[in-house]
């Protein structure tokens, strides 16, 4: 039951933009349902973990290793506020590693209590992306009642980004191949399984993420190979890739679908087209996994499988040869455009369906270039945990400010910028526990179900290197859970512990609640409060948004955008002096972001003082533009 109610608690939270908190001084609903997680997350650890206290699996080396690793990570980050270059995307960000590692405790705990927890939680998981992925189909299906006026062209509805909407519908696939890999009653399961692939799939290409498709060929290449029944779960695969094929084909061809910022009366008619296509590919994924089941069952052993897909490379690898033969120049000219896409020489790629075939890194080789400079500068301790979208200002060389980033889009190099050797060897632990688990597993001939979350981990995993999926809350839990629950049925549960967790552990984690709550509540709190002051200036209260800045300064003292809301406020007011003050205050804040400096050179205008901020603006942000040219006219 607790299992359950978790999962509705994670669509919730995964429909509020995943939890996404860019700590940008808003109080956005993705931060808010991240500070409601705490409050959920929190004590339920810490109750997990009273009652498993005894089980074998909470205590074994697989376990302390990925625990002490993911602790020790969330406490480096949270200690890298002394030095990071922006205090309060530290502060952040250790709020999220704290939320990754409850939830792997809670993974753990749970799944040593809960019988076949592997394949109750890939099911339930899928149960849970269902009124998500639903949702995201409706708000293009039936803008005028789901959607909004102006959404870009790549699904993203309800989760507010693309690419994680694309890992959530990835996330769903184990549960779907499980079902259909149950002998259900006239193959019901298998019917059902292949619909809700199709229904997957058709989402996961329209947002049009490269990424999770690799990570949804993992997730195909862990679970067919390791859980029994995998004819059954090709005929439902194939019948869902078939069926698939009309809704996506009229989506990524319709111009109402792939044009950006339309109205939704715009998109009202392919809206139904695309909805009709859907329920036809459905019945077509359901009865072609049927038909395919009945005539491969019996028929198509490992052998026979083995022998076909073999067959089938050859063939491939003869018809590509024969037509690289026959048209050298054209394979030549396609060969050079895949390089300069893969070297990031190309143009870069816009949000159309283009994109889909292309390698281009889409400007990653860039900010993967940058965080490894900033890498070189500070290699042991990083320059603090959230501080890239600074880093990112200072490294850049394109001054596209449209291409600006808060990540780098990979994790590995994320934790290494942000927190150096120390940040990485502490996420080495992570991975090797839950690895160590997982080998552990497969020797001690484990249930083959414990593909299921180490398919969700491992996709989870990969899609981490090419995109910031660590920073959304709703998809770093849910890996993380199913990393616990890979450890959990990693140690039989026959299995006896040689050691308990101390009871004075268990006071521990409870008296730390309280802290991690407001730990997660305060910075939130002063993002809400800016954003209160945001909104009386909008309606002529500067005095009242001078109130709430002072209150959110106080709630984060850590945070610029306080003191840049009070310049903004004491300006309206006329109050130069405290205008300038606050400026002032802001530099001194974080003397490392250009945004205060900016307000500063504003606020002393054409004077020595000014002068001075602007110069301090272009060697944080050598591109700034605005620095640039008023440094240019000086001289």
């Amino acid at each position: 039951m607790v299992g359950a109610v978790l999962l509705a608690l994670w669509a919730v939270l995964t429909t509020r933009n995943g939890g996404i908190d860019l700590g940008d001084g808003l109080a956005t609903r993705g931060a808010t349902a991240a500070t409601l997680a705490m409050f959920v997350a929190a004590p339920v650890a810490a109750w997990a973990t009273m009652r498993a206290r005894r089980q074998a699996a909470v205590v074994s080396g697989p376990s302390l290793l990925a625990v002490l690793g993911t602790g020790g990570l969330a406490a480096w980050a949270g200690l890298s506020i002394i030095w990071a270059l922006a205090g309060d995307l530290a502060w952040t960000e250790a709020n999220r590693v704290v939320l990754s590692g409850l939830a792997l405790v809670i993974g753990i705990a749970l799944g040593s209590l809960i019988p076949r927890s592997p394949q109750r939680f890939a099911i339930g998981l899928t149960l849970a992306a269902a009124p998500v992925v639903v949702y995201a189909l409706l708000a293009r299906c039936l803008p005028e009642m789901f959607g909004s006026d102006y959404e870009p062209s790549r699904l993203q509805s309800p989760v507010g980004y693309w690419n994680a909407l694309a890992l959530v519908a990835v996330m769903a696939m184990p549960g779907l191949l499980w079902w259909a890999s149950r002998k259900g009653v006239r193959n019901l399961c298998l019917i059902g399984a292949a619909t809700g692939i199709a229904v997957a799939i058709t989402a996961l290409v329209l947002t049009y993420s490269r990424g999770a498709l690799l990570a949804f060929i993992l997730t195909l290449v862990i679970v067919v190979g390791i859980l029994p029944g995998r004819v059954r779960q090709m005929s439902a695969v194939i019948g869902g890739v078939v069926g698939a094929t009309l809704p996506i084909w009229y989506g990524l061809t319709t111009d109402a679908l792939t044009d950006d910022a339309l109205l939704t009366s715009d998109r009202a008619g392919a809206g139904l087209g695309l909805l009709w296509r859907i329920v036809v590919g459905m019945i077509i994924a359901g009865v072609l996994a049927w038909a395919l089941h009945r005539v491969l069952s019996g028929r198509l052993t490992r052998r026979r499988g083995g022998r076909a897909v073999l067959v089938v490379m050859v063939l491939g690898a003869a018809v590509l040869g024969g037509y690289a033969l026959a048209v050298p120049r054209e394979v030549g000219g396609f060969v050079s455009a895949r390089a300069a896409e893969i070297a990031g020489t190309s143009s870069g790629l816009g949000n159309t369906p283009s994109r889909m075939g292309s390698l281009d890194t889409n400007q990653r080789a860039q900010w993967w270039a940058e965080a490894a400079r900033s890498v070189e500068q500070s290699p042991v301790i990083g320059e603090g945990a959230g501080s890239f979208a600074l880093v990112h200002l200072r490294e850049r060389e394109s001054p596209e400010d449209r291409l600006n980033v808060r990540q780098p889009h990979n994790l590995v190099l994320e934790i290494a910028s942000g927190l150096g050797v120390i940040g990485l060897a502490l996420f080495a632990c992570l991975v090797a526990g839950i690895a160590w688990a997982a080998v552990r597993a497969w020797h001690d001939r484990a249930p083959p179900e414990v593909a299921l979350p180490l398919a969700i981990f491992a996709a989870f995993l990969l899609q981490s290197q090419l995109d910031w999926s660590w920073t959304v809350p709703s998809l770093t839990m849910a890996a993380m859970a199913a990393g616990g629950i890979i450890i959990a049925v990693a140690t039989p549960s026959t299995a006896a512990a040689i050691r308990v967790i101390p009871r004075s552990a268990i006071a521990g984690a409870w008296a730390i609640m309280p802290f991690l709550i407001l730990s997660a509540l305060l910075p939130w709190w002063s993002q809400e409060r800016v954003a209160a002051g945001n909104a009386a200036i909008a309606s002529g209260q500067p005095a009242v948004a001078n109130a709430r800045a002072s209150e959110a300064s106080e709630l984060n003292p850590l945070a610029i955008q306080p003191w840049l809301l009070k310049a903004r406020a004491s300006a309206l007011l006329g109050d130069t002096v405290a205008m300038r003050q606050a400026a002032q205050r802001a530099t001194e804040v974080q003397p490392a972001n250009p945004t205060g400096w900016t307000i500063l050179a504003i606020a002393y205008g054409d004077s020595p003082t000014g002068e001075a901020a602007w110069r301090q603006v272009l060697m944080l942000s050598p591109f700034d533009a605005r620095a640039r040219a008023v440094l240019q006219a000086i001289e």
